[in-house]
């Protein structure tokens, strides 16, 4: 026979379970940083939705803080409520790292950037090309050919807590789409011009 859970890992559950849906990250690197018992003031756990009529009934549950500054209110039985949303760029914002080196002179170019330094226009249109890229799949490919004093391309980009590199060079081979060359293409338009030119879609 099955023990019943304790309140507190419903709660936990519920409120880990909300937090990767927002911050699109597993449950398992999400860090809690305060746990404690609190009786609500209403059956809405303090946090009532505009409008929203809340039974004036005192409802036992717990606070829950996590290090990414959400904080959850919720009740004994898994009903959870959003108390504070920490920062609103947690989950959005945008970084970006785009290397070029290589060539007889130990050439290299690179740009970086993120959020608060694109302008709202830019940071619509990258956010649009790496969904349209599908980024965070794309995949890296081993050189077929080692060609000496070839160039090496790399692009790094973070959006909240996901991350990922795409390596391209000379003698890699691989078949990106159109999709993935657009937002190579936006970002070389913006790196800084080294001698010979050479980018991830040359």
């Amino acid at each position: 026979m099955n023990s019943p859970s304790h309140p507190l890992v419903s709660a936990l559950s519920a409120a880990l379970t909300d937090a990767s849906g927002l911050l699109r990250v597993p449950c398992e690197d999400l860090v809690v940083e305060l746990v404690e018992g609190v009786e609500w003031p209403d059956a809405c756990l303090g946090v009532p939705a505009p409008g929203e009529a809340c039974a004036d009934v005192v409802t036992p549950g717990y606070r829950i803080r996590l290090a990414d500054g959400l904080i959850y209110h919720t009740d004994h039985t898994g009903n959870v409520r959003l108390a504070r949303g920490g920062d609103p760029r947690t989950d959005t914002e945008i970084r970006l790292s785009y290397i070029v080196s290589g060539g007889i002179g130990g050439w290299t170019s690179k740009y970086e950037t993120d959020s608060t330094q694109l302008t709202d226009t830019e940071e619509a249109d990258l956010r649009r090309l790496i969904t349209e890229a599908d980024f965070f799949n794309v995949a890296n490919v081993e050189p077929t050919t080692i060609i000496m004093d070839g160039f090496t391309r790399r692009l790094w980009i973070a959006v909240g807590r996901r991350q990922h590199e795409v390596t391209r060079g000379d003698g890699i081979e691989a078949n990106d789409s159109e999709a993935f060359r657009a937002l190579v293409a936006w970002v070389e338009e913006r790196t800084p011009p080294i001698f010979p030119r050479a980018g991830l879609n040359d």
